[in-house]
């Protein structure tokens, strides 16, 4: 009998010593600047221009823009300065989307934004229908409390941010100690600094005004129609909603309850894909935190669209142009009803 109870014990002692070391491993602490710069390489390395314009350009941010690669080329923030200065409004504008619709990773994007910046306005970007799952860089950008405070029901990220989580804990504490054998770059450099603001024109070169041709026409119809049946409606009632879509509509009142707490409005902007919809699935619940924006008028132009998803050149002017109608309202008080 002593032998069962000496491996018992053994295993029970392993199982602890493994946890306590789990644990400790959430609680080392490294600088979140390194999250931002480990998406060097990826799609995701805007992330890195993102923390750098908060944390270490002095430039006021009065509106942020935070969305999917739909809003990263929809909105010319240099052009909508000036549009909104031509109507006696300064503000100063970023644009702070990156690739993909997951909800949870804006939420340690404006934790950062706001400990540094008091924004009249922050607009959050949706498609036409919640996704049912967390952001691909959520894991990496977030810290571990936030990682932790994931909702736990429904969540298909979850199990591998929380077995990626240790390792990249200890990887980024490591880092911590020697920076530059890591790769990461201890202290902020301006020389390689991408500047206040970025121009989404950038994205689409010598694609401005370009007609499409019959040709492309027909496979921007034929991707449209794809995306509708692709679409996957609510599948449980709406008094389970949270359940479903528990990721974008929690992450949304926490984004919410953080933007009252800080005084800051937020509102929602909707840009369709070609011979999508006209609004998105969720407008009527997102009503209650802010006003939704739909940029309707894009869907049947196909010279409006570089791809199904992403508006041309063209299109961005025209979007920017709207949102500066769109927005004075919000930032002039001399214009509300």
């Amino acid at each position: 009998m002593t032998k069962p109870l000496r491996l018992r014990t053994f295993l029970t002692g392993l199982w602890l010593t493994v946890l306590a070391c789990i644990v400790l491993a959430f609680l080392l602490p490294h600088d979140p600047y390194f999250r931002y710069q480990a998406m060097g390489g990826t799609i995701f390395e805007r992330a890195r221009w993102i923390y750098e314009r908060i944390h270490f350009d002095e430039t006021p941010i009065d509106i942020a823009f935070l969305g999917s690669s739909r809003t990263a080329r929809g909105v010319i923030s240099p052009d909508l300065e000036e549009r909104l200065a031509e109507q006696g409004i300064d503000a100063r504008i970023v644009n702070f989307s990156l690739p993909a619709s997951g909800f949870d990773v804006r939420l340690p994007i404006i934790r950062e934004l706001l400990s540094e910046h008091k924004p009249k306005l922050i607009v959050i970007s949706v498609v036409e229908q919640f996704p049912r799952h967390g952001h691909q860089a959520f894991g990496d950008l977030a810290g571990a409390g936030e990682v932790l405070q994931s909702p736990w029901i429904v969540n298909r990220n979850l199990p591998e941010n929380l077995a990626r989580l240790p390792i990249r804990q200890i990887q980024l504490a490591a880092a911590n100690l020697l920076p530059e054998a890591f790769g990461y770059q201890p202290e902020f450099n301006p020389t390689t600094y991408a500047g206040t603001t970025i121009d989404p024109r950038i994205f689409n070169p010598g694609k401005a005004f370009s007609p499409k041709s019959a040709a492309d026409i027909e496979v921007l119809k034929d991707e449209s129609e794809f995306r509708r049946r692709k679409l996957t409606r609510p599948i449980l009632p709406e008094s389970m909603a949270g359940i479903e879509f528990g990721i974008p509509r929690t992450y949304l009142r926490r984004i919410a309850e953080l933007a009252k707490a800080k005084g800051v409005q937020i509102a929602f902007l909707y840009l369709p894909f070609y011979g999508g919809y006209e609004e998105p699935f969720e407008k009527a619940w997102l009503e209650q935190f802010g006003p939704v924006f739909s940029a309707g008028f894009l869907l049947n132009d196909p010279n409006l669209y570089n791809d199904v998803a992403h508006v041309s050149e063209l299109g961005a002017v025209l979007v920017t142009d709207w949102l500066t109608e769109t927005l004075t309202p919000l930032l002039d008080p001399s214009t509300r009803s």
